[in-house]
């Protein structure tokens, strides 16, 4: 065994196998043996009889660490799936820094399995046991790089080799690729000249480094790039075409690339290079040529029965034909060209994935048999998963549209395309805090993406974060973007402001869709309705009035006009209102709407009958229209038909329940002498809504009136507390307050109806009142006096200062009043 050990160690292998195979001869189960005659084999390329014996080994010692080792090495290439079992069963034996091959041999297995993440954990684990493997620092930062899409961290992969070795050219040539992916030029441009300074004899360098001046829009130095590179190898450029083509091509020139190609494939013309001339045609724009290009080649292809070879390369020509057809929107040939390539090459996932997009703009069913066979023969085919996400979601199959994509973001992780897909998919599923999750993500990846704040704004919107959705508005209009979108953001932060009561700012953003779109009438209608909220009628009017240039059959511009009309409280506004209305119910005589603002408006010029004719229409046209009903009650009260209100305000409250048409009720059953039943009405109301402070105050005034004064003071508080500035009720707590000797209060409820009402003559009267009770004659006297300039035709008044000017001492004053009083109520009496 020795002797064998010997010759293995000094590479003598026929000899040691020989020794080997003596010991096993008189020693069958001896391991040991069976592991070093195997590895000795395995140097002489004899992998059958490898294998044999460390299978052997593993048999007689299951804790042979090094026999499963070698057999995975051995089986790497033929068998991938048993290799890893191997390197598995070897880590789980030994997973010191001794066995640390297995982990890097197992890494390496799994990223030509395409399974990054478990690769790039074994790699880790190779620098956790050793950190100086410069092989796992590559590799690492190759998958990040070059398939998950994660530069930055790739950057710092090749940046640790570099550290390592300061020396390590492919590590500056790698992190070059990473800097330039993540669109850091400069950074690119330094390490592919450290590149260039270690290996100054690499053309290939220069080629890189001049692409990358091109895009620094550095043209001179991207031109001497390429002079130096052919001064290299000057003979050889020369003497290539296609190579002088790919160069140029390289640096976006591509007519000089296509130049160059014309010119070798007049001469000699070849598959190779008129495909290579087809490809640059295609980046250039010129499908029609490149079409040509590639039939040229087909042709001389073709065997002399006319037969095409069943090649990749032939199979490729027909997929770029297809490419080419699908830019000209030729879908049935490119459709049939995408066929042709799968039917020259079954296994070829992209001609499958193009075909499939073929199919689903031909609204085919079979483009997702398309797309899931392309997954099958590459499992990582991201954009196979973003066409079904697609093709899913144009049919409203959202859940199936969001699991692809997840899929999809499996693959690329930090994919600004997966995730604001996903979002809009969760958006139209109405899982809004959903969409909301993915969009932010795709702002974190790319905090310009208007469209992610667009869709986030309205998700905001519709679960009602509105001050979120007002601050992902703004930023879109803070960043650069095109008409459209800025129209678009305008009007639904508009309609937000509405939503929210804010009609001002409301105001403000239609003003700015008007400028972006001056011919849109509903813009100027939401515009003039706006104007009207905020009490600006005159600009409301002239609002409606470009709507209805815009779209003289608008019947909501000619109803908002109408409303503007009649806010300016005269007569003409009120007629030209009527017009309106009139115009409205002309266009569309069931439209409720207007015949109800009809029917206000004729109330409003006292032309009852016409108007409680007009709510009867809305009623007969819509018998659950409350604002008929309403109306029309209030009409049958200004007409004195007590009961006729009575009845509509019921048949209202049979609709709906609220607080307004209790008190409603209640006010008429008031009027009735119905107390009980109104005080029933307005507690009622306040149950419904116990913040409607009008309920509150007409239960007040029947308190009042029954004489239970406590209960009323309570009721004109709880008024005063929800409107402060109600002047009727703070005049009536005030008498309230006098009844019940609550002098100072009294006091102060006055005072406050002064400043609200300075020219209220009722105020004055009832203070005066107030003063006489209290003997205070002088202020009393005063206070009347006020009230009668105010007021100058009152027989009550005149009364009323007769008697304190009759108490002041005042009598010939005090006659005259009273002769005052006397001859107004004459005037009154004869009339």
């Amino acid at each position: 065994m020795k002797h064998g050990i010997y010759f293995f160690d000094s590479s003598v292998f026929m000899k040691a196998i020989q020794d080997f195979t003596a010991v096993i001869k008189e020693d069958p189960t001896n391991a040991q043996a069976r592991l070093y005659r195997g590895r000795a084999y395995v140097k002489q390329h004899r992998y059958r009889n490898a294998i044999q014996d460390l299978a052997a080994a593993v048999h007689l010692d299951p804790s042979c660490w090094l026999a499963f080792y070698y057999r995975g090495c051995i089986l790497r290439q033929t068998d991938p799936k048993r290799a890893l079992q191997d390197f598995s069963v070897s880590v789980l034996i030994n997973d010191t820094k001794e066995n640390i091959c297995s982990f890097l041999h197992r890494g390496i297995v799994y990223s030509e399995q395409c399974q990054w993440s478990l690769a790039i954990c074994d790699f880790e684990s190779v620098l956790a046991l050793d950190s100086s493997v410069i092989f796992a620092y590559l590799n690492i930062g190759l998958i990040l790089l070059l398939h998950l899409e994660q530069y930055y961290e790739a950057i710092q992969q090749f940046t640790n080799v570099i550290e390592i070795d300061p020396l390590n050219v492919r590590a500056y040539i790698c992190r070059a690729q990473a800097y330039h992916k993540n669109h850091d030029l400069p950074n690119a441009v330094k390490d592919i000249n450290r590149a260039i300074h270690l290996y100054p004899d690499k053309s290939q360098l220069y080629i890189i480094r001049g692409q990358y001046l091109v895009e620094l829009k550095k043209d001179e130095l991207a031109s001497l790039c390429i002079q130096q590179f052919a001064e290299m190898d000057e003979e050889s450029f020369m003497s290539q075409p296609v190579q002088r083509a790919l160069i140029q091509s390289f640096c976006q020139n591509h007519d000089k690339a296509i130049e160059c190609l014309y010119e070798a494939t007049a001469i000699k013309p070849e598959p190779s290079p008129l495909v290579i001339l087809g490809k640059i045609q295609m980046k250039a724009d010129k499908t029609k040529d490149a079409l040509r290009s590639f039939k040229k080649a087909m042709n001389l292809l073709m065997s002399s029965a006319k037969i095409l070879p069943k090649t990749f390369e032939t199979a490729e020509l027909y997929y770029l034909t297809g490419l080419c057809y699908m830019e000209q929107k030729s879908l049935l040939r490119a459709h049939d060209a995408f066929s042709m390539a799968i039917r020259l090459h079954s296994r070829y996932p992209d001609a499958f994935y193009q075909r499939g997009l073929c199919r689903m703009q031909l609204r085919r069913a079979k483009c997702i048999e398309d797309f899931n066979r392309a997954l099958t023969l590459c499992p990582s085919h991201f954009q196979a998963y973003m066409a079904l996400a697609t093709y899913y979601g144009s049919q409203g199959r959202y859940f199936q549209a969001i699991l692809n994509c997840s899929e999809a973001i499996k693959i690329i992780p930090n994919s600004v395309q997966a995730y604001f897909y996903r979002g809009i998919l969760k958006c139209q599923n109405k899982t809004f805090k959903a969409a909301i999750e993915d969009l932010s993500e795709v702002i974190d990846l790319n905090a310009t993406c208007i469209l992610a704040y667009y869709n986030r704004a309205i998700c905001y919107h519709q679960i009602k974060d509105f001050r979120k959705a007002l601050k992902d508005y703004g930023i879109i209009l803070l960043l650069e973007l095109n008409e459209e979108i800025a129209f678009k953001v305008l009007i639904n932060r508009g309609l937000l402001y509405m939503e929210l009561g804010d009609y001002a700012n409301a105001c403000e953003d239609f003003k700015g869709a008007t400028l972006l779109s001056p011919d849109d009438s509903q813009i100027f209608q939401a515009l003039g309705i706006c104007y009207y909220r905020i009490h600006e009628f005159e600009d409301a009017v002239r609002s409606f009035d470009q709507a209805l240039k815009l779209d003289p059959v608008s019947v909501d511009a000619y109803i908002g006009r109408g409303n503007s009309y009649m806010e300016n409280g005269d007569e003409p506004g009120c007629k030209q209102a009527q017009k309106d209305f009139l115009r409205a119910i002309h266009l569309n005589p069931k439209c409720i709407k207007a015949r109800v603002c009809l029917a206000y408006n004729l109330q409003v010029l006292g032309k009852f009958q016409r108007a409680w004719n007009q709510f009867t229409v809305a009623i007969c046209m819509d018998p659950k229209c409350l604002a008929a009903y309403d109306g029309r009650a209030s009409v049958c009260l200004q007409m004195g038909e007590t009961f006729a209100a009575f009845l509509d305000t019921n048949a209202a409250l049979k609709l709906t329940t609220t607080a307004p048409l209790l008190t409603n009720r209640g006010f008429i059953n008031h009027l009735m002498g119905h107390l009980t039943c109104a005080m029933r009405d307005y507690q009622q109301a306040i149950s419904v809504d116990p913040n409607y402070a009008l309920a509150y105050f007409n239960a007040a005034n029947i308190y009042f009136q029954n004489r239970q004064f406590s209960q009323a003071y309570c009721y004109y508080s709880k008024v005063l507390q929800l409107d402060p500035r109600n002047e009727s009720a703070i005049m009536n707590r005030a008498v309230t307050n006098t009844l019940l000797n609550n002098t100072e209060e009294a006091k102060e409820d006055f005072e406050k109806a002064i400043c609200l009402c300075p020219f209220s003559a009722a105020v004055y009267f009832n203070r005066a009142n107030f003063y006489n009770g209290l003997k205070q004659y002088e202020l009393a006297e005063k206070d009347i006096s006020t009230a009668l300039s105010i007021q100058p035709n009152d027989a009550l008044m005149y009364k009323l200062r007769a008697d304190i000017r009759g108490k002041l001492g005042f009598h010939k004053e005090a006659v005259e009043d009273y002769k005052q009083a006397v001859s107004i109520q004459d005037q009154i009496y004869s009339m």
